[in-house]
């Protein structure tokens, strides 16, 4: 790993490259009578971690499908990025938390030794995966283990986690008991689909609705409307190929944010959604007249989906076919009974999303002390003023991967 330089400041540190991940037990926790925690780099997992990884995904207190194996491991093998390690807690061979993530420090722009954990454009929740009957344990577990890290981070930072989720109020609860508190940055709302309660759309304004109805007949005009929903594994592939046709066709291409135009990005998003769909964890609807001309990837993890991808022809564009797609969508994933809330992975205020569904998730970025007051007085004023740089370009680049 590269050397870690600390400087006559405590807690600040000049890591001279990123701090790589590297195999390292971590030393014995207090009051966590069975428990072990691991630190080894996310590729090096062997084919029992993998096993017990997807065991715990069934368990957990809170799902993340961006860290489900399928998902995870296609990201890390093909997105460009630094080398990802994960703290693995254990009781014996089970497995009962996983945090991925990595240390920053002054190459990234971060003064303070920071762990930082894992997300990237096309993951926007990093709420590690706990087990829901060990869950306090767990989070006490990985919050003694993340200062022994390589790099002795002096922060912790948790990008886009759902504040009112339960890992993030058990997160907050044992910061309380030892006097600490996490600090919010970027606050803010997204958008959600309530599923269960009432109809699907009853948060369209009737306007709203009776004009995407008359386009809608609009459209039906001009060919045989159909639409298609592929689980299948089998036929998934097909389906990535037809939502990478249509994303081609539209802003995103122009914008170049369309993944046919990386190579990496298209392998990615084929893994994952594959590797998925072969768990029954992920759909593709697509809106076809002849050939698609909107398409939704949803992922899908425990009680919940993600409203991932979603794409469409600009040749039809007066006749909005993805908010007619995300209509159809809205009423299919509304009234499942396995699901609970469908995530919209969308930005605050988002211009199609936000007038569709009228449930919200409070999202924000959680930096959390692992040191003393001094350097998380410290890391907090430099993570500002980094923010105030970066955070319009960010903000941009969110919208366009959506």
């Amino acid at each position: 790993m590269a050397p870690a330089i600390r400087s006559s400041i405590p807690g600040l540190y000049r890591l001279d490259a990123p701090a790589l991940a590297e195999r390292r037990p971590i030393p014995a926790l207090a009051g966590a009578a069975g428990i072990k925690v691991d630190w080894q780099p996310l590729n090096s997992l062997d084919t029992a971690d993998i096993a017990r990884w997807r065991d715990l995904v069934r368990r957990a207190l809170e799902p993340n499908v961006f860290l489900e194996p399928a998902f995870a491991r296609a990201a890390a093998a093909h997105l460009p990025g630094l080398d990802i390690g994960v703290l693995l807690v254990r009781a014996g061979v089970r497995l009962l938390g996983f945090l991925p993530g990595h240390v920053e420090g002054l190459a990234h722009g971060r003064p303070v030794a920071t762990f930082r954990a894992w997300t990237h454009p096309f993951a926007p929740l990093s709420t590690p995966l706990v087990d829901r009957e060990a869950a306090a344990n767990v989070v006490a577990a990985l919050l003694e283990a993340l200062p022994k890290l390589p790099g002795s981070p002096r922060l912790a930072l948790f990008p886009l986690i759902d504040e009112q989720g339960p890992v993030a109020s058990l997160l907050a609860e044992r910061l309380r008991r030892s006097g600490r508190t996490a600090y919010r940055l970027d606050p803010h709302l997204r958008a959600a689909l309530v599923c269960g309660e009432d109809h699907p759309l009853r948060d369209v304004a009737p306007k709203k609705l009776k004009e995407l109805r008359r386009q809608r007949r609009r459209l039906a005009e001009a060919g045989a409307l159909t639409r298609d929903t592929i689980t299948a594994a089998g036929a998934i592939g097909a389906a990535v190929a037809d939502y990478l046709a249509v994303e081609a066709h539209g802003w995103k291409k122009r914008s170049g944010s369309a993944a046919v135009l990386d190579a990496s990005s298209t392998r990615f998003l084929t893994e994952a959604v594959a590797g998925l769909a072969a768990e029954g964890k992920a759909r593709i609807d697509l809106l076809k007249l002849g050939a698609a001309i909107a398409a939704t990837i949803t992922l899908i993890s425990g009680n919940r989906a993600w409203f991932w991808k979603t794409a469409y022809d600009e040749d039809f564009a007066r006749y909005s076919p993805g908010v007619q797609l995300a209509l159809d969508l809205s009423e299919a994933l509304g009234q499942d009974p396995n699901l609970a809330l469908v995530d919209s992975c969308a930005v605050a205020d988002h211009p199609m999303i936000d007038h569709l569904w009228g449930g919200r998730l409070a999202v924000a970025d959680w930096l959390v002390p692992l040191g003393g007051r001094g350097s998380f007085m410290a890391g907090i004023a430099a993570e500002r003023m980094r923010r105030a740089i970066v955070s319009p370009l960010k903000a941009l680049r969110a919208r366009l991967l959506h």
